[in-house]
């Protein structure tokens, strides 16, 4: 089983601390993928993922009619 090495969460909703499930997003990079390259290879992996994830984010952000907040946690495993 291949586990992950690195996850980015971002979560959003109407009342602070409470997320809703179709605004959470999970984004991973697994062991497997990070090990397969060097160091400029899991550059990329981590700033694609962040792309994705941020890009999620941003565009939570831009919708106050839907969400009243949005966050964003990052965790090494």
């Amino acid at each position: 089983m291949d586990t992950a090495r690195v996850g980015v969460d971002v979560v959003a909703g109407i009342l602070p601390g409470t997320p809703m499930e179709e605004y959470t997003r999970r984004f991973f990079i697994t062991s497997a993928q990070w090990n397969e390259g060097d160091g400029i290879d899991q550059a990329r992996l981590l700033a694609d993922m962040n792309g994705k994830a941020q890009g999620w984010a941003m565009y939570l952000m831009l919708q106050p009619d839907r969400v009243n907040w949005v966050k964003t946690e990052w965790i090494w495993m």
